[in-house]
């Protein structure tokens, strides 16, 4: 399980959204540092909202798994936020996720459900990620794509799928929740969420590029993780 400790206010709190399958439980498991923090597997079914905690780069985490969901309705909204409010106080995170190669009109469609449902918060404390890296890679170097780039993937979304990441001000991030030693991408997300959370107007966008490392050191963020 995750690592348990004190937690305050300051706690950044993350939760899991997106479809059945789209990664939530194991990039949850990434962030948290551990591979037994929530179930995951074509036979577990997340049926209910699930939460875990742990401290990782002198940060408190409280991470929330939720149900895989084609549809998000008003009622679902009333149910996600009240789940919320039990389990975590302070400002919320959201990690849509989302299986690369299948941002397809249905993840459109639940996306828009989330913008109407959850409210205009969701659009400026959202940053996406991008699950099954893994398999994208292998999928491309089967078509003779040696060397893949993840920013090729984003340059052949549509017209509709950029205008949804602009929502989000191009927050993004690709993940394989496969491979160990993530902890310089984990690191980049906890920057963007903790910069979303320290702004004094959330209207004030985080961007994709204020919490990439810089050239010259790997391991150093604008967060000023020990």
């Amino acid at each position: 399980m995750a690592t348990e400790t004190n937690f305050s206010e300051q706690t950044i709190n993350l939760v899991l959204l997106g479809r059945k399958g789209s990664g939530k439980s194991r990039t949850g498991n990434t962030i948290l540092g551990s591979n037994e923090a929530f179930k995951f597997g074509y036979q577990i079914e997340t049926n209910s909202c699930a939460v875990e905690r742990a401290s990782r780069f002198d940060r408190h985490l409280r991470v929330i798994d939720t149900p895989g969901t084609d549809t998000f309705s008003p009622e679902e909204s009333v149910k996600l936020r009240k789940h919320i409010s039990e389990k975590s106080k302070g400002n919320i995170i959201y990690l849509l996720c989302i299986k690369i190669g299948r941002f397809t009109e249905e993840e459109n469609n639940l996306i828009n459900q989330y913008i109407r449902y959850i409210g205009q918060d969701f659009e400026k404390a959202t940053i996406v990620i991008f699950t099954h890296l893994d398999e994208w890679i292998s999928d491309s170097q089967d078509q003779g794509i040696l060397e893949p780039k993840f920013e090729d993937f984003i340059a052949t979304l549509d017209k509709n799928s950029i205008q949804l990441l602009n929502k989000f001000d191009m927050r993004y991030k690709p993940l394989n929740n496969r491979k160990s030693g993530n902890d310089e991408l984990v690191k980049q997300i906890i920057c963007m969420a903790e910069q979303i959370t320290r702004q004094p107007s959330v209207s004030r966008a985080v961007t994709q590029r204020q919490c990439e490392p810089e050239v010259e050191s790997q391991s150093i963020l604008c967060c000023n993780f020990m």
